[in-house]
């Protein structure tokens, strides 16, 4: 499986999309963009289970 490995003190924000079940097989996915403090992007494409892993260790950082 892959994972996603950066920074969170570093990322600025957040956006995602849930993507069509149709172009997805039925999984449910999303498509991530982290935008960093540096200027980068990342766009992922990411399951619903690693969506929501990503979503909970970014709330505890920013303490929510």
């Amino acid at each position: 499986m892959n994972q996603i490995c950066l920074d969170l003190e570093e990322v600025e924000t957040i956006e995602w999309k849930q993507l069509d079940e149709d172009e997805t097989l039925g999984n449910k996915m999303y498509t991530l963009r982290v935008h960093m403090r540096s200027g980068k992007m990342f766009t992922r494409q990411v399951y619903e289970t690693q969506f929501e892993e990503l979503k909970e260790q970014y709330k505890e950082l920013i303490g929510e």
